[in-house]
């Protein structure tokens, strides 16, 4: 559990400023995070939240990434330990703020915005995919391998190359969850995909406008 949660604590900082490029019409990561979904207009819409909560999830939303981007010049194991504290709060707040069946489609949306392995591993879904021990430790393991690659990423970065990294860490983050699910068995992936919920457009196509053709 330790070195999931290390995992998880590591690549917070990707899914929690990653999406700001994205909103300036950059490549879009289907990696997004709870910090972001979390204070998402779209994602308030779809979860029917009244103004309070509205309110609630944008301000603890926006304290995640503050703090977040804040400890990227820590040590390591600092820098963990300040994301983990700010994950936690900001799930504490949509605990507390959320409805039940507001909680679960968050959940969902969760499921579909964000990659890597660790997602299977979460305690909301330990009753729905009842995970062997062999599994959990298999899916550690592809978590770990996950961790070193993108950490070797990260130190490769420099200003010339900083989107061609992203797309690389993208890319790993990806295959990761791909080489997860694939040590579900047949009636667990079933499961994993009904656990993602019906599916949610974060970036919905702009619709082109139609010019109208003048009259001979």
């Amino acid at each position: 559990m330790h070195r999931v949660r290390f995992s998880l604590s590591l690549l917070l900082v990707l899914l929690v400023l990653q999406p700001a490029e994205a909103q300036k019409g950059r490549a879009r990561s289907r990696n997004v995070g709870i910090g972001t979904l979390a204070g998402n207009p779209r994602v308030h819409q779809e979860l029917k939240l009244g103004d309070e909560q509205k309110a609630t999830l944008r301000k603890v939303a926006t304290e995640t990434r503050t703090v977040v981007k804040a400890a990227q010049g820590l040590e390591e194991q600092e820098r963990a330990r300040k994301n983990r504290e700010a994950t936690q709060k900001l799930r504490a707040a949509i605990s507390a703020t959320c409805s039940d069946k507001q909680q679960k489609r968050l959940l969902q949306i969760e499921i579909q915005y964000t990659s890597g392995s660790w997602m299977l591993m979460r305690s909301e879904l330990s009753g729905i995919l009842k995970l062997t021990k062999q599994q959990r430790r298999q899916i550690r393991e592809v978590s770990k391998t996950l961790q070193g690659k993108v950490r070797k990423l990260r130190e490769s970065r420099n200003d010339d190359n900083l989107r061609d990294v992203r797309l690389k860490i993208n890319a790993q983050l990806a295959q990761a969850r791909k080489d997860a699910v694939k040590l579900l068995t047949e009636e667990q992936r079933t499961s994993w995909k009904a656990a993602s919920g019906v599916a949610f457009e974060l970036w919905p196509a702009k619709k082109k406008k139609q010019t109208k053709k003048k009259a001979s």
